[in-house]
C-alpha cells in the first residue's frame, strides 16, 4: 500500500509502509557488516555451538559494493553549469553548492541508495545552523525512512505531495513530528504517541523546540521542495530497488562457507598424538587412564597398527573443494552485482596498460553507474532550481533561477598521458578549443583558468621561431638581364 494522498494516520509507521521499513532496517544491517543479526541460520548454528568462542566472519561484500557505487558516481565532484564563469546566476549556484557542501551530501545520499533503494532531497530557506548569522537557501539529504509520498493515483510515479515523520521524545511521552509537503505549503503537525497509536493532535507549542513554529508556510515555489531519487526501479513502481535485493543468499552462504573452514582449521591445529600399546595406564583409584604427562592429547591403538609409534595423528581437511566454493560464489557475486573483477582489485589479468583498458575491463560497472546518473541527474536539476527560486524569493534576488546542465565524472583514476595525447589530438584537429582543453586537463575554472590561458600564449609568443630571410628573385625585365 501507498499513500496516494494525504490521509489520516492512525497507527506508526502507518499502514503499508511496514516491509519497506523492515527492508532498510535489514539492509543497513547488512550494509555495516552485522550479518549475525540478519541470517536466522547463522543465529541458529551459533547457539547450537558448545565452543561459544567459535566466531562468524563476516566477508562483508555489501558494504564493498555500495562503497564502490558511491566512490565512481560522487567521489570525483560534478560540475553545475547554468550560464558564464562570471554570471550572476552561476555564481549564485556555486555559492548554494559550497555553503551547503552539497558535493559531500551527494555522496552519502549515494552510498544510503545504494543499500536502501532510495534518496531524498530537501530544499529549504533558513538557516543552517541555529548558530549561523544569516538564512540562505539549504539543500539536505532527508533519510528515507521518515519519507512517505503522496501519490497520484492515475500515476504511480508522480508525487502530489510528502510528508516527513518522526518520532520526538519528551521525558516520558512520544510525539509523533509531521512536515506535510503540497504545492507552495507546508503544513507543521506534532500528535501525541501511545505506543504505536497515533492518539490526537497537540500545539506545536507543546515542545519547546517548536515554539513560534507556524502551523502553515508559504514555500514561494509552486512546487514540492522534496525531491525522490530512486536507486534504479521499473515503471510500474515508485520506490527503487536496493543493490542488495537479489544477492542476500549470496551474502550468507559466502560468510557461512568461510566460518565454517575456519572452524575446521582452529579445530585440527591442534594434533593429538598416538602412542603404542601399554604407554597408557589406569588408575583405580582416580578411574582414568594416564601417562606421564597427562596434559597431552593421546589415542590409543591396537598392537597390529603400533608401527612407528608414537607419531601425531594429523588430519586431512580436504579444504580444495571448499575454496573452489569461495572462488564460484565471488565470481557470482560479481556477475549479479555488476561489480567487475577490476574494482575489487581481483583483476587477474594484471593491472590495465591505459585508461581506456580500464574502462573496457569495468564496463558493466560504468554502466551500472551511468543507471544511477539517471536518477541523480534528474534530482539534482530539480532540487538545485528549487533551491535557487528559494534564493531569489527570499535571500539576495537579483538573477532569474535556471535548470542546471551537469558535467558528470567518470569517477575512475585519470590517466595523464592519455588524455593529453587525446586532447592534443583534438586542438590540432580543430574539434575544440585551447580553453576547453585546459578546463578538462587542469579542471580550471574561471580566473585561473584565464591566467593559465594568457601563460601559455605568452610563452608560445615568447619562443615562436623568427621568420626566415628569403631573397626574392628579380622581377622578369628588371635589372641584371644581358
Amino acid at each position: 500500500m501507498i499513500c496516494l494522498a494525504e490521509e489520516k494516520w492512525e497507527t506508526w509507521p502507518p499502514e503499508g509502509h511496514e516491509k519497506r521499513l523492515e527492508n532498510y532496517a535489514r539492509y543497513r544491517l547488512l550494509f555495516f557488516g552485522r550479518h549475525d543479526e540478519v541470517y536466522s541460520r547463522v543465529q541458529a548454528w551459533l547457539d547450537r555451538e558448545m565452543d561459544k568462542t567459535i566466531v562468524y566472519i563476516v566477508a562483508n561484500f555489501a558494504g564493498l559494493i555500495s562503497k564502490i557505487c558511491a566512490d565512481l558516481l560522487f567521489g570525483e565532484q560534478i560540475r553545475v553549469v547554468v550560464g558564464e564563469e562570471d554570471s550572476q546566476e552561476q555564481q549564485a549556484v556555486d555559492k548554494i553548492i559550497s555553503d551547503n557542501n552539497l558535493h559531500t551530501v551527494n555522496y552519502e545520499m549515494a552510498l544510503s541508495a545504494s543499500w536502501r533503494g532510495d534518496a531524498v532531497y530537501k530544499a529549504r530557506f533558513g538557516k543552517y545552523r541555529d548558530w549561523s548569522e544569516g538564512e540562505q537557501a539549504i539543500i539536505e539529504a532527508v533519510p528515507a525512512n521518515i519519507f512517505f509520498p503522496h501519490l497520484n493515483g492515475d500515476n504511480v510515479q508522480e508525487m502530489t505531495g510528502a510528508t516527513l515523520a518522526w518520532v520526538k521524545e519528551d521525558g516520558d511521552r512520544r510525539y509523533l513530528r509531521k512536515e506535510i509537503h503540497l504545492p507552495g505549503i507546508i503544513r507543521n503537525e506534532l500528535w501525541l504517541l501511545d505506543g504505536s497509536r497515533i492518539r490526537r493532535q497537540v500545539p506545536l507549542s507543546t515542545l519547546p523546540e517548536y515554539e513560534g513554529l507556524p502551523e502553515e508556510q508559504e514555500t514561494g515555489y509552486p512546487g514540492l521542495l522534496v525531491e525522490h531519487v530512486p536507486n534504479w526501479r521499473l515503471d510500474d513502481m515508485f520506490w527503487g530497488i536496493s543493490d542488495y535485493v537479489d544477492l542476500e543468499s549470496m551474502f550468507d552462504e559466502l560468510n557461512n562457507r568461510v566460518s565454517k573452514i575456519s572452524r575446521i582449521l582452529d579445530k585440527h591445529s591442534d594434533p593429538k598424538l598416538i602412542v603404542p600399546p601399554g604407554l597408557m595406564r589406569y588408575d583405580e583409584k582416580l578411574r582414568r587412564w594416564y601417562i606421564e604427562k597427562e596434559d597431552l592429547q593421546v589415542v590409543e591403538v591396537d598392537q597390529e597398527q603400533a608401527g612407528d609409534l608414537p607419531k601425531y595423528l594429523v588430519w586431512d581437511a580436504q579444504l580444495e573443494a571448499a575454496f573452489k566454493q569461495i572462488d564460484k560464489l565471488l565470481e557470482l557475486l560479481m556477475m549479479m552485482s555488476e561489480v567487475s573483477p577490476a574494482a575489487f582489485g581481483l583483476d587477474k589479468a594484471g593491472v590495465a596498460e591505459s585508461g581506456r583498458a580500464l574502462k573496457f575491463r569495468l564496463i558493466r560497472t560504468l554502466a551500472k553507474i551511468n543507471r544511477k546518473k539517471l536518477y541523480f541527474d534528474q534530482g539534482l536539476k530539480n532540487i538545485l532550481y528549487a533551491a535557487q527560486v528559494l534564493d531569489v524569493t527570499h535571500g539576495r534576488g537579483g538573477y532569474e533561477p535556471k535548470i542546471p546542465r551537469i558535467e558528470w565524472a567518470d569517477g575512475l583514476p585519470v590517466d595523464q598521458m592519455e588524455q593529453a595525447e587525446v586532447e592534443q589530438i583534438r586542438l590540432a584537429s580543430g574539434n575544440t578549443s585551447l580553453e576547453s582543453s585546459v578546463r578538462r586537463l587542469d579542471g580550471l575554472d574561471g580566473k585561473a583558468l584565464q591566467e593559465e590561458l594568457d601563460r601559455i600564449r605568452g610563452g608560445r609568443q615568447g619562443q615562436a621561431p623568427s621568420a626566415p630571410r628569403v631573397s626574392l628573385p628579380p622581377a622578369v625585365g628588371q635589372g641584371g638581364g644581358s
